[in-house]
Parts: C-alpha cells; sequence; structure tokens
C-alpha cells in the first residue's frame, strides 16, 4: 500500500470513474491506465475502456478540430 496526494480536481475525476460504490481508486486506476508498454499494448487497453458519452465524443471532435486549425497552431513570434 501506498499514500499519495491528489489535488481536489484530481480527485473528483478518478472518482467520476468508479463504476460501482464498492470500488476502489485502485481497481480504477489499474482498469483505466495501462502498463508502460507498447503501441500495440495501448490500443488494446484503449479498446477495454467504456464506450464515450454523447459529451465526451463531442469534446474530442472539438479538440481534434481545433488541432486541425493552422491559425490557433501558429506560433506568435513567426507570423
Amino acid at each position: 500500500m501506498k499514500t499519495i496526494s491528489l489535488t481536489d480536481e484530481a480527485y473528483r475525476r478518478l472518482k467520476e470513474w468508479k463504476s460501482a460504490a464498492g470500488e476502489s481508486f485502485s481497481h480504477v486506476v489499474l482498469r483505466l491506465v495501462p502498463q508502460k508498454g507498447t503501441l500495440a499494448q495501448m490500443v488494446d487497453d484503449v479498446g477495454r475502456l467504456p464506450p464515450l458519452t454523447r459529451k465526451e465524443w463531442k469534446v474530442m471532435e472539438e479538440t481534434v478540430r481545433w488541432g486541425r486549425d493552422p491559425e490557433r497552431n501558429r506560433e506568435p513570434w513567426t507570423t
């Protein structure tokens, strides 16, 4: 056993991932955080995550759109 400190925001986010009232934070971390390894292992681990909600999909789509906008990604000192 180890004791760790989390910010209130980090604690809130971790708590939101608990799928059952009796699930421990250790179980949540082991379920969601893949072991350091290969890209193939990461893809496999991501495939085991629960499906995204509509809100989460929207955030993902907005993030991809933001990342594809060259104006947003231009370095201010190079313009």
